[in-house]
């Protein structure tokens, strides 16, 4: 947003471009006016032009217009991001306000809630997309500090109750709550010897092991119902202390309740969201970067 002095010195140098307003456009000490100019001369107590004085007056109320229809575009881009049915987004984020064993009130227009009940909102992860003429909304809770999860059968079926009351009249839900898709991988990680061990901890530090927590932060990062690429999984292992070299050999990717197929370069996860099979296959090739100097 443009400043009080910024609009004056835009109006002082428009006022100037009028040849007829030439005796006018000087200030007391003969130079082209300007915000500066006015307030060291209102200062230091010298008499100022009352055209100088007008043009302050307006400039300020013009600022005032411009705070106003800043704070008034920020209010309505707020209500049309927070408050816009019928959008993909609307129905993903409308499902984090579920609140698990509470009644819902008829408040004359529609339901509600009363009163909000933080804790009891239970969906943490929500992800709508559009197949044919249904909303397909796939969803999931947090378990512990980190972990996600499916809803259980009975929060599942409240949930969906919940949406029947809540959705657009003759709007079709298929609602999606899943054990995780599990990826299987065969890959070959060359590892410093020098920085790593045998058990793939640092070797300065063996309470850090920056293959597996690069694995998990991998994970965590993965948008929910987002796509997940083998070329960001490489570079997240690439990246780990230690690691000099990854070749990824195979990738297999199960739904909750499928078998496995081939992942050839991505692959989006059913329920939303993945876990690493624990009987993934690490080959490991030691390397020690020692240089040998000769004189």
């Amino acid at each position: 947003m443009r400043t009080i002095s910024e609009i004056y010195d835009i109006l002082a140098t428009e006022k100037a471009s009028f040849a007829e307003l030439d005796q006018w456009v000087q200030s007391e000490n003969g130079t082209l006016d300007n915000s500066s100019l006015l307030l060291a001369d209102i200062n230091s107590g010298s008499k100022v032009a009352t055209w100088r004085l007008w043009l302050w007056i307006m400039a300020f109320g013009s600022w005032i217009i411009e705070s106003l229809f800043d704070v008034h575009k920020s209010e309505v881009n707020t209500i049309l991001a927070t408050k816009a049915p019928h959008t993909l987004r609307w129905y993903a984020e409308e499902s984090k306000k579920y609140q698990d064993g509470d009644e819902m009130e008829w408040n004359g227009n529609y339901y509600e809630y009363n009163p909000v009940e933080l804790d009891h909102q239970i969906i943490k992860y929500a992800a709508a997309s559009e197949v044919g003429n249904t909303v397909v909304l796939k969803v999931a809770k947090a378990q512990g500090a980190s972990e996600i999860a499916a809803l259980s059968g009975d929060e599942l079926s409240r949930f969906t109750e919940f949406w029947s009351r809540w959705k657009d009249a003759g709007v079709m839900i298929d609602i999606v709550s899943l054990s995780p898709d599990y990826l299987k991988i065969n890959i070959t990680i060359v590892r410093d010897r020098l920085v790593l061990n045998s058990l793939n901890q640092l070797i300065r530090d063996t309470s850090v092991y920056p293959i597996e927590n690069a694995l998990d932060a991998f994970c965590k990062s993965l948008e929910f119902d987002g796509i997940l690429r083998l070329s960001k999984l490489v570079d997240a292992i690439q990246a780990a202390e230690g690691v000099i070299d990854v070749k990824l050999n195979s990738a297999l990717h199960k739904p909750a309740g499928g078998n496995y197929t081939s992942v050839d370069m991505m692959v989006i996860p059913a329920a939303g969201y993945f876990v690493i099979d624990v009987d993934s296959v690490y080959n490991y090739i030691d390397n020690i970067n020692v240089g040998v100097t000769t004189g």
